[in-house]
């Protein structure tokens, strides 16, 4: 058998005088309820939309540096073409050997009556 153990106001144990209790009960009636279980769908409703809204901002992330990675991989394809025409401009240049000229001492034009090289 088990002793039932007495809160009460003052610091007295004397057995036989009457005592006040301290009250531990609580009594939560249908409004309360209502109350409390609004609060509670109301924060886990909070909890799901953060949670959704960091999924969301995670994935546009995502696509943002997807989309910057293309238009890094077509920057990089143009500078490789563009390296590849200047380096054959360059093999060009270097394969071509510029023509010894010779100065011109006198200029000796064509001259006819027949205008024939004049006409339309």
């Amino acid at each position: 058998m088990g002793r039932y153990l007495t809160i009460t106001n003052s610091d007295e144990t004397k057995e036989g005088i009457r005592k006040k209790t301290i009250g531990r009960s609580i009594v939560i009636g249908p409004t309360a309820i209502k109350f409390i279980s609004i609060a509670i769908f109301a924060a886990l409703a909070l909890v799901y939309l953060t949670q959704s809204t960091a999924g969301a901002n995670r994935s546009m992330e995502i696509r943002e540096l997807n989309s910057r990675e293309a238009g890094l991989e077509l920057q990089k394809e143009r500078l490789e073409v563009e390296k590849n025409r200047l380096r054959s401009l360059g093999e060009i240049d270097d394969q071509f050997q510029p023509a010894e000229l010779e100065p011109v001492s006198a200029i000796e034009h064509l001259e006819t009556n027949d205008n024939i090289f004049a006409k339309n």
